[in-house]
């Protein structure tokens, strides 16, 4: 009963987040990072936590339009199929967190490849550039993960405030200048995965917002490419810090419901940003401010599971 007492906050987080994202196009990291810091999350908490929410609400976003079929498997077809069920009961008997990995991962390529086949062919990116942006993407949030440590914790909610309030004025200008960041949108949007790997800030659901003028085919793939450099950043704090986030499970299955039931934000193509996300974004830094929350950290799983 404890355990369920404890989990139950982060499941209605991620529900309410989902639903305020719907009406408003405000990004849900924007709802639950600082959320996160009003309940005393440490930097590393707070990153852990919202990179394995970016992955696992990345699932459920893309697949909004699309369920994956096994007849339409493509990495994984026919036989196939066996690989990433026989290697993760083999590495589940080895190491289980290994185990969980590699399906994810197998998950993670099998969902990109399928999305990546059913754009027309006229409007499918280079498989190399995705393949290219993917790896260069998981190099940025590498660096932001490995910064955390260094991050001045008394002083980290500040910098999340402020990156929230740079992300949004990036996002509102490029909406209003659609021919802005000619010939370097798609290096921009690799570098911004920093900042999920520093602070747990994922924009890449506005990417849906910002169409450029000129053409830009690889835009469909973002959401895709930054949940696969979110994967390998909590692998990477899995790794050296030992930390897998629970709760962001959770968090992440109330999200799923919030976005089931009532969809997912449309945004305008009039050449505007949401007005509403903006002014929700500024809301939700200034309470952070004026709270000023103190790092004493999020509920501890271990020790209730014990």
């Amino acid at each position: 009963m404890d355990i369920i007492v404890a989990l139950l906050p982060f499941f209605t987080v991620g529900l309410v987040a989902a639903l305020i994202s719907r009406f408003t196009g405000v990004a849900l990291s924007f709802i639950i990072a600082p959320t996160l810091l009003y309940w005393g999350a440490k930097p590393l908490e707070l990153v852990a936590f919202m990179l394995t929410f970016a992955v696992y609400n990345g699932f459920t976003s893309e697949t909004q339009d699309f369920r994956l079929n096994v007849k339409q498997l493509i990495l994984f077809k026919g036989w196939r199929v066996a690989i990433p069920v026989l290697g993760s009961v083999i590495l589940a008997f080895v190491a289980p967190p290994a185990a969980i990995a590699f399906f994810i991962l197998c998950f993670i390529a099998e969902l990109a490849m399928n999305m990546y086949k059913r754009l027309p062919q006229s409007e499918r990116p280079a498989l190399s550039q995705v393949l290219l942006s993917a790896v260069i993407a998981t190099i940025w949030c590498l660096v932001g993960v490995f910064a955390v440590p260094y991050m001045p914790v008394n002083y980290y909610f500040i910098l999340v405030g402020l990156v929230m309030l740079g992300l949004t004025g990036f996002a509102w200008y490029a909406a209003k200048h659609r021919d802005a960041f000619r010939g370097t949108w798609t290096q921009l949007w690799n570098f911004l995965t920093v900042f999920l790997g520093l602070f747990g800030l994922d924009t890449s659901f506005y990417a849906r917002a910002l169409g450029r003028n000129f053409p830009s085919k690889q835009d469909v793939m973002i959401p895709v490419i930054t949940f696969v450099a979110a994967f390998m950043g909590i692998m990477a704090i899995f790794a050296t810090e030992f930390i897998f986030s629970m709760p962001a499970l959770v968090a992440a299955v109330g999200a799923a419901i919030g976005m089931r039931f009532a969809g997912i934000y449309e945004f305008s193509r009039r050449g505007t940003f949401s007005y509403t996300a903006i002014a929700v974004t500024i809301l939700a830094v200034v309470s952070l401010f004026l709270v000023s929350p103190a790092p004493v950290g999020l509920v501890d799983m271990e020790a209730l599971f014990k």
